[in-house]
């Protein structure tokens, strides 16, 4: 080898050498420095929380092409989504054609690879989305690049893989979700050409569909492969081979789809490929029909259908849409099960009209099936359902539930009993509401007897006996009789008015009932149901139930027995009223721990997540003893009561939140009452035998106190109790102050005790200062037999701080006592002094008195204008929600369904805001009372 060829040699090996160490080098060198801007250009770009353990960038992985990654990437919400997680990635990986970097025709991505991505999708109730989230700056450059770009730049794909990965769409406007599990995807095509063969593999392993709480797909397993013609140009694709499965259902269709600009152009055919009957049966889910694969099952079917037509936001249409199912003989058993279901024919079709949607029509045109020898038939046709749907339909036969227990196997539900029935119906939905009976045919009656429903999560129950019958005005309840859970009973007559509007366009249905039971156990029946709702305060494993708005029930009740937690009531009479989401007691009475309760009260469960009790109670001889042992409420706010025998009349009124239990949470009470009582015995008070130690009244001094009259507020957890007097033996007291759930307390007691009740050693102290000041000539003389001595109780309830009051200073025991009486005497000496105070403390408490009056005018008035604030704003959101479903009613029901969640999402925030703002102006004015009273005791004490 000549000189120069080695020099050359060498010269490109070196630079070989060189280029690989800048290869390897330089993703090391720079690492840093890149993913710091990575993260800038990300954060640049979203309103979210991106966040990302590392990242990969590779000249070798695919070379020689560059690799980019990043790991454990997570996307997470802001504001009304924080902390949601939007979506997550275990890894996400871009395979770039290194040279096209460097080219304007646009960067050529020959592969993205997702492994294990987590993706949430979500509309709330108010239409916002959980993926808006770009900046306006990334929006402002997409724009301007567009616009400055030609269609060569682009970015041209060519693999898309997705591995082992979740999507989850949440729609809260229809009440939907679509959840899919194990999800792979596969897309693979040469994008950079014009018109290019687009190939499309995907499977799932569990795939679950909820709507308004149905599962119409559950754990249910898809796959599909797409052959498609695409023009990336003018976005049209042409299915040639290409199929979906659904379990054992595999539907093949063919057509085009085009998509130039906003608007979505189709028109797709599709058809089953399997005729069994079996293959049909397998969209079932398991929660409804178990053990799938030992069904035996015979009977041809077709399901097929199109969709043909523009859909396009600007416009409000969509595609026409039909679908027709035939089932022809149809036979379904299982080998372990006596019974069997069979001659199973349905014909069925709908129409969706894309442009007009009071064009659509469903239509049953024949539904048969027979069990254990009962033929079963359904007929139904429905037109017009926007403006007035055109409702046909009949239904008769006999349903034997214990055979299709035996022909199924129902998993978790197990039925029995009998249900008769022939119903016949036709007519339009405006004859109803106009009321022109006499033109609307409906007409039957359907019968109930020895049914039994078992299902996990809720109480078994049993209905002995029920009949309906229809008329189009009302359907009649005729003698029905049920249990509920193992105690509860009951027996209801009555009519259902209103229930064609309520069965076909989700108005409000209307009961007048009358309700008789012997038991009612609201404790077994609550224990037993799955709770459905945000815990506000975890106590017991009770469920909060959610009173639905759209039923308006009025029962007369009569129940000789009512049982919840420790609660045991007798004769309990009078309405409970279901309307508007709001389940009411009104004029109700009944017997309980040896009293008599009236009450009137409303459970609002409007906002599922603030559920409101109000009520006002009058009580009479109810046991304190009895009542501290059965109501929390008394334990929280009176845990005195405890150790306190006799009984008391009560009157109460209040408002709180309720607990997921159902029971009011103590610190949300407001509200006010009066407690009366001749008699009660404190058995056990720490404080009171503290002050008779004190007072050397002696332990045998009578714990009796008579005369109670006693009124009472409730705020923020604390009981505020108003001067009252009461008395004690022969000593009078006059007691005011306040306490709380957090069982501090802080009272002050006013007393008058004759002399002859305190202790010999101050007897005998108040003697001596009497014979001293006569042995100095002094005509002293005490002014009574009675000594004026004040009490302040603070601490907490287990272990009270009991002191003697004495002017401005205190003391305790006997000598406190003598400090009172040398008091007395300084007293005496300046009488003249002491009636001139007194006059002015007349005169300061009746200006205090005034003070406080006219505060609770001037209160009265801020809640009263905030009421009608309040209900101006309900009026205003109520016409508001109006209008957004009459707008929405001419664009189909699937507009008119999203327009009226959000009508209710508006009205539940005009609520809550009316609420918070009669809440804030009840909070001012009890803050104006209490500063009267405040400048009250301030003009007294300066005396």
């Amino acid at each position: 080898m000549t000189k120069l060829a080695k020099i050359i040699a060498v010269s490109v090996s070196a630079l070989l050498l060189l280029i690989l160490l800048l290869l390897f080098t330089v993703p090391v060198i720079f690492k840093e420095k890149i993913k710091t801007k990575v993260q800038q250009v990300i954060s640049e770009s979203i309103n979210a929380k991106v966040n990302f353990k590392d990242y990969k960038l590779s000249f070798f992985r695919n070379f020689p092409d560059l690799s980019f990654g990043l790991d454990d990437l997570s996307v997470i919400g802001i504001d009304k989504f924080e902390n949601d997680t939007l979506a997550g990635f275990k890894s996400f990986d871009l395979v770039f054609n290194l040279p096209s970097l460097f080219k304007k025709s646009g960067y050529e991505i020959k592969s993205i690879v997702i492994d294990r991505a987590m993706l949430y999708i979500t509309y709330l109730e108010d239409n916002s989305f959980n993926w808006d989230i770009a900046t306006d700056t990334a929006t402002t450059a997409t724009i301007e690049e567009e616009e400055s770009t030609t269609s060569g730049m682009k970015i041209l794909l060519k693999k898309v893989s997705v591995h082992n990965s979740l999507l989850q769409y949440t729609d809260k406007t229809l009440d939907v979700k679509a959840i899919i599990n194990d999800l792979n995807f596969d897309l693979t095509g040469d994008m950079t050409l014009n018109e290019t063969d687009l190939k499309i593999k995907l499977n799932a392993g569990d795939v679950n569909f909820i709507m308004e709480g149905i599962k119409y797909l559950n754990r249910a397993k898809a796959n599909g492969e797409l052959d498609l013609l695409a023009n990336l140009d003018t976005y049209r694709f042409i299915f040639r081979e290409n199929y979906l499965t659904i379990n054992d259902l595999k539907i093949n269709f063919t057509g085009w789809v085009e998509m130039p600009e906003d608007d979505i152009s189709t028109d797709i055919l599709f058809k089953s490929e399997q005729t069994s009957f079996k293959t049909l049966l397998s969209l079932i889910p398991a929660v409804y029909m178990n053990d799938f694969q030992n069904l035996n099952a015979s009977g041809e079917f077709s399901l097929s259908g199109s969709a043909k037509g523009v859909y396009s936001d600007a416009d409000s249409t969509m595609p026409d849409i039909s679908v027709n199912l035939v089932v022809s003989n149809g036979l379904v058993s299982y080998p372990a099960l006596p019974e069997k279901i069979s001659n199973i024919n349905i014909k069925a079709d709908a129409y969706v009209d894309g442009k007009d949607m009071d064009k659509t029509t469903a239509g049953i045109e024949k539904f048969h099936m027979e069990l254990a020898g009962n033929p079963f038939d359904v007929t139904f046709a429905l037109k017009t359902p926007v403006s007035d749907p055109d409702i046909r339909g009949s239904m008769t036969g006999k349903i034997d539930l214990t055979a299709l227990s035996n022909a199924i196997p129902l998993d978790s539900l197990n039925l029995s009993g009998i249900i008769e029935m022939s119903v016949k119906m036709a007519g339009r939905l405006s004859m109803i509401e106009k009321q022109q009976y006499d033109k609307f045919q409906a007409s039957g009656n359907m019968g109930i007897k020895d049914m039994l429903v078992e299902m996990t999560g809720y109480p078994e129950v049993r209905i002995n006996e029920a009949g309906f019958e229809f008329s189009p005005a009302y359907a009649a309840l005729t003698g029905a009789s049920l249990k509920i859970g193992e105690n509860s009973d009951f027996q209801i007559n009555g009519r259902l008015e209103n229930y064609i509007p309520y069965l076909f366009k989700d108005e409000t249905i209307k009961g007048n009932l009358v309700l008789r039971s012997n038991m009612v156990d609201a404790s077994e029946i609550l224990s037993k149901i799955i709770a459905d709702t945000t815990e506000i305060e975890d106590t017991t494993a009770l469920a909060l139930i959610r009173i639905p708005q759209n039923i308006d029930f009025d029962f007369n009740a009569l129940i000789h027995q009512f049982r919840y937690d420790k609660i045991k009531a007798g004769n309990v009479k009078g309405h409970i009223l279901v309307k508007d989401g709001i389940l009411s007691i009104r004029e109700t009475g009944m017997n309980i721990l040896g009293g008599l309760v009236t009450m009137n009260a409303d459970y609002d469960t409007r906002d599922t997540l603030k559920p409101v009790m109000k009520a006002d109670f009058s009580i009479q001889g109810i046991g304190v003893k009895d009542g501290f042992n059965t109501f929390n409420t008394i334990k929280k706010l009176a845990p005195a009561a405890q150790g306190v025998d006799g009984k008391v009349n009560l009157k109460l009124n209040y408002e709180s939140l309720l607990g997921s239990n159902m029971m009011p949470l103590i610190k949300t009470i407001s509200g006010g009452g009066k407690l009366q009582s001749d008699r009660i015995t404190l058995v056990e008070s720490a404080a009171y035998d503290k002050m008779k130690e004190l007072l050397k009244l002696g332990e045998n001094y009578t714990n009796t106190f008579r005369d109670l009259n006693v009124s009472f507020n409730i705020r923020a957890g604390r009981v505020y109790v108003d001067p009252f007097d009461v008395k004690a033996g022969n000593i009078r007291m006059n007691i005011s102050g306040d306490q709380g759930i957090d069982q501090t307390m802080n009272y002050f007691i006013k007393t008058e005790i004759p002399r002859s009740e305190l202790g010999g050693s101050v007897n005998s102290f108040i003697d001596g200062i009497s014979a001293q000041a006569s042995a100095l000539g002094f005509a002293f003389k005490m002014p009574s037999d009675v000594m004026k001595i004040n009490v302040r109780i603070t601490g907490v309830f287990g272990k009270p701080i009991v002191t003697l009051v004495f002017g401005s200073g205190t003391g305790e025991s006997v000598t406190g006592i003598k400090a009172s009486v040398t008091e007395t005497v300084r007293e005496n000496a300046t009488k003249a002094i002491d009636e001139g105070k007194e006059k002015l403390r007349t005169e300061a408490e009746a200006r205090g008195d005034r003070l406080i009056k006219e505060a609770e005018e001037k209160a009265q008035m801020l809640r009263d204008e905030a009421a009608k604030s309040a209900e101006t704003i309900r009026k205003e959101a109520d016409l508001q929600a109006q209008k957004l479903v009459d707008e929405a009613s001419s664009k189909g029901p699937v507009a008119k369904l999203a327009a009226q969640k959000a009508a209710d999402t508006l009205r539940r925030e005009a609520d809550k805001k009316a609420a918070q703002l009669v809440q804030e102006a009840d909070a001012r004015a009890i803050k104006m009372v209490e500063e009267a009273k405040a400048q009250k005791e301030d003009l007294i004490n300066k005396i």
